[in-house]
């Protein structure tokens, strides 16, 4: 895998865990919606929550792939 640009799980693979490490994702933590509402409620402010769709892994800097029809 040369990039990342946003992932969804599929549904059958999570057990609905709140933190966990998603099979080749390199060395980022995935965490619930739940988790994300308790970061929040609890104004806790040492990690940077980015939503899945958004996230971005590039290394090589090559961009995002072309826009599928």
């Amino acid at each position: 895998m040369d990039t990342i640009h946003g992932f969804t799980l599929e549904k059958e693979t999570w057990r609905g865990e709140d933190v966990f490490y998603a099979r080749g994702l390199p060395g980022s933590a995935v965490v619930s919606e739940r988790f994300v509402h308790f970061v929040e409620r609890h104004q806790l402010t040492n990690m940077l929550l980015t939503p899945t769709e958004e996230y971005t892994w590039d290394p090589l800097k090559l961009g995002p792939p072309p826009p599928t029809r």
